[in-house]
């Protein structure tokens, strides 16, 4: 029978915090570096912080 182990990708986290960088440009026409954080599922474990082993 398998049994459940923390997740060797995230450590149980269930997944990371992802930065993403891009290049805008603002109202007035110059171009502004901007820089946005969101949560992403760990892809080992699909976001559930365990694997089956």
């Amino acid at each position: 029978m398998a049994e459940q182990q923390t997740c060797p990708g995230c450590g149980g986290a269930r997944g990371t915090e992802k930065t993403e960088h891009t290049v805008e440009t603002d109202p007035q026409g110059r171009q502004q570096p901007v820089r946005r954080s969101y949560w992403s599922p760990c892809t080992v474990c699909g976001g559930s912080g365990v694997v089956q082993r």
